[in-house]
């Protein structure tokens, strides 16, 4: 199988199982919230935060080791052991820190639920490797079909719970069971076993690899989603509940929209790393493929914010519906570090991922400290404003990552961003001019008339851009092309 077949098809699987994966978390996810009070998801949003911030600390760059150099048992050791090694300090020092976190937050059961959300920072170690090397082999289905099963595994632990009327128990039992399944799975798919320690200077070498993008992985995460744990010290518990749910749909829409493409980045760009005109127009071309998918995404998904958030989890998380649709407009930002990342890794410029890492968290970090206390709507606002400042930064990193101007990439942009915004006017204006529609009818033309106007738009002022887009996808997924 050629690359761009090998990326297309992996892209497209990924695609496919992470749209089943998310429309079943979804539906759990809903189930659960009619039962979970928004204090609990508040707490439980506060704990993953921090929980899961050591776990992608700890085992960042495990993962793009393998991947940059796919087949090396050397690589693979060195990889497992420094993230093992890792994982266990962090696991340790949660456990260690939990009281001081709930008398921060003032949540006494914070504490027995971090030191029991510690457990999946060492369990994740026994994972990271097995997925990379199912990614080096292009095996996105098999990657995506085990992701799926982690959530099947999850629902089926939690929903009892949760109607049981144990919601904090329900929320953790989902996560922990869900990650002992993809391990498992994972390592099993991939013929992979813990492998032996490996000497001191091939573990040495590993976490020199490993440091700069486990100082990404927190910076990046702290972009993410971490920034909830400053927003917690700034607002009440069930306010962070009602902006934990409008943030975790735009991550849900980051995750249908370009996580499946982001997944082939890292292999397709370290195959090509050495061709520097290959990498720039390989690079071009999957941004603009890209831009299109996360922007109508976004478009759609903000017209629409109403329906969606009112018919999954119902009219007591009406406080989350402007949060969500404000804060699709950060799609931008999100699209474009998407590839920043991944680019810089594979050209080995570890270093600079971590710098551009740091100023991206810096400047979320701080647009949610100091908006938080104005509200959930200030907060969304100030974390959409910082995307659009934050293009800027990008833009710079994308300059030193394809070591030519960034021009022509950039300029890809702008027909998706103004799609997005005839897109988000024409369905505000159809609403308005049709009130009293229910939620189903308003999800149906929310959905028609803003996926309509930004096809318009697009296939009106670049219809040969929009086609040879088709055609290379076309190529890509079906043909036989090099």
């Amino acid at each position: 199988m050629n690359l761009a077949r090998g990326a297309a098809r992996g892209a497209a699987w990924g695609f496919a199982t992470v749209l089943a994966e998310r429309g079943l978390g979804f539906i759990v996810l809903g189930l659960l919230l009619r039962v979970v009070p928004a204090s609990v998801v508040g707490l439980i949003a506060i704990a993953s935060a921090i929980s899961d911030l050591a776990r992608l600390v700890a085992n960042s760059g495990a993962g793009e080791q393998v991947q940059a150099s796919p087949g090396d048992m050397n690589v693979e050791a060195a990889a497992f052991w420094s993230q093992f090694l890792a994982s266990l300090l962090f696991m340790a020092l949660l456990f260690a820190l939990a009281p001081g976190f709930a008398a921060l937050y003032g949540q006494p059961v914070l504490a027995p639920v971090l030191r029991i959300m510690g457990l999946n920072v060492l369990l994740t170690a026994f994972l990271v490797v097995p997925s990379a090397r199912l990614a080096t082999q292009f095996r996105f289905r098999t990657v995506g079909l085990i992701s799926l099963g982690g959530t099947v595994i999850g629902g089926a632990v939690a929903l009892p719970c949760a109607f049981a009327g144990h919601g904090v128990a329900a929320l953790v039992a989902q996560r922990m069971a869900g990650v002992v399944f993809y391990a498992v799975a994972a390592s099993t798919a991939a013929g992979w076993a813990p492998p032996r320690p490996p000497s001191w200077p091939v573990l040495r070498e590993g976490f020199r690899f490993s440091f700069p993008l486990m100082q990404a992985g927190f910076v990046d995460y702290i972009a993410a989603t971490g920034y909830v744990m400053l927003a917690g010290l700034r607002m009440p518990v069930v306010a962070l509940g009602e902006f934990r749910i409008a943030q975790r749909l735009f991550e849900v829409l980051q995750e249908i929209a370009f996580t499946p493409a982001r997944n082939v980045f890292m292999p397709v760009l370290v195959a090509v790393r050495h061709d520097s005109a290959r990498r720039f127009e390989t690079a071009r071309q999957m941004l603009d493929l890209l831009s299109m998918v996360i922007f109508f995404v976004a478009a759609v998904c903000g017209a629409a914010a109403k329906p969606i958030v009112l018919l999954m989890f119902g009219p007591r998380w009406a406080a989350a519906v402007p949060v969500f649709a404000v804060l699709t407009l950060m799609a931008p930002a999100a699209a474009l570090y998407s590839v920043v990342n991944p680019l810089l890794t594979s050209a080995g410029r570890t270093r600079l991922v971590s710098r551009y890492a740091w100023a991206n968290a810096a400047t979320i970090a701080a647009a949610a400290w100091f908006a938080a206390p104005y509200g959930l709507l200030a907060l969304a606002w100030a974390l959409a404003a910082r995307g659009v400042l934050g293009l800027g930064l990008f833009a710079l990193a994308l300059r030193q990552g394809l070591e030519r101007q960034a021009g022509a990439v950039l300029r890809l942009l702008i027909l998706p961003a103004a799609a997005l915004a005839a897109a988000r006017l024409a369905a505000w204006a159809v609403l308005r001019a049709l009130p009293g529609l229910g939620l189903v009818a308003q999800f149906g033309v929310s959905v028609a008339v803003a996926g309509g106007a930004f096809t318009l738009v697009a296939l009106v002022f670049a219809p040969r851009r929009m086609g040879a887009m088709a055609r290379r996808l076309h190529r890509a997924l079906l043909g036989a092309g090099g």
